[in-house]
């Protein structure tokens, strides 16, 4: 009976120290046990810190998983105004490449030092070659400019034909590479060299060469207006490189290519020697 009511006064003592316990924990205490009960809840909040904080860098991506999804919209907005004026900025730079192209071609038609002292009429290109038995073009520059027919045409790196007919406006130009084309030409320098008559064989195609008068060229050598074609051309104008020489058995004969210096596809600017063959 005595240990019965010695366990059941221990159970009420238990029961009223939890009870004080938790009232304790819940007043809103002043004083000495105020701040000793702060000392402790600090302690623990300070070492649960980092804890917490590595709780937050797992979730954080999650966080932004969310943000980003609920700013979706915004951002695609975004992405667009931003390719939108990068494409402007390209087109931009493009345009002021293509300008510096054309500036540097209506510069180097300018400085033609080949032309020695012959008047030049510069002339922008506005048809390229497109015939299937002509291989001409025609420029804006005529007659009202001083160009005629049978001119000779150049543009930076050499010959590119001869003015075939001229209006007040415009004119035709037969090109080097047409079939109907012949010019007197010399090897090695504008001056020296055997010379030869290169025919056109077609837009894109190289020259033919042959009636070489004096010793076989080599591959790699320029080829030059010769002047003695009944005087079509002005002597030392560039014209081609020889890219091919085939000499026939026992050396009878032998047949050179040459590749035209100019890209006649690609022409944009050209100059009109205005200098007309000697009668």
């Amino acid at each position: 009976m005595a240990s019965a009511t010695r366990r059941t006064s221990q159970r009420v003592s238990l029961l009223v120290l939890v009870l004080a316990s938790i009232t304790i924990l819940t007043l809103d205490y002043h004083g000495e046990v105020s701040r000793g009960i702060t000392r402790v809840r600090n302690g623990v909040r300070d070492a649960l810190a980092p804890a917490q904080r590595g709780i937050a860098a797992a979730l954080h991506p999650v966080g932004d998983v969310f943000a980003g999804a609920f700013h979706y919209g915004a951002l695609q907005t975004e992405n667009q105004r931003l390719q939108s004026q990068l494409g402007a900025t390209q087109a931009k730079l493009a345009e002021n490449d293509f300008a510096a192209r054309q500036a540097a071609q209506v510069l180097a038609i300018a400085h033609l030092s080949f032309v020695q002292n012959i008047k030049t009429t510069p002339a922008e290109v506005i048809s390229a070659p497109t015939s299937n038995f002509q291989y001409t073009m025609e420029i804006a520059s005529g007659t009202g400019a001083g160009v005629g027919p049978r001119m000779p045409v150049v543009a930076a790196r050499g010959l590119v034909g001869t003015v075939l007919d001229a209006g007040g406006q415009t004119s035709t130009v037969r090109l080097i590479t047409d079939k109907s084309s012949s010019i007197g030409v010399t090897f090695g320098t504008s001056v020296g060299g055997g010379s030869a008559i290169a025919d056109g064989q077609g837009l894109g195609e190289p020259l033919s060469i042959d009636e070489l008068a004096g010793s076989a060229p080599q591959v790699g050598e320029t080829v030059f207006t010769s002047g003695t074609d009944g005087g079509a051309y002005p002597a030392g104008l560039p014209v081609a490189r020889v890219t091919s020489v085939h000499v026939s058995a026992g050396g009878l004969s032998v047949n050179v290519a040459a590749k035209p210096l100019v890209d006649l596809e690609a022409l944009q600017y050209v100059s009109v020697c205005e200098w007309l063959p000697q009668p």
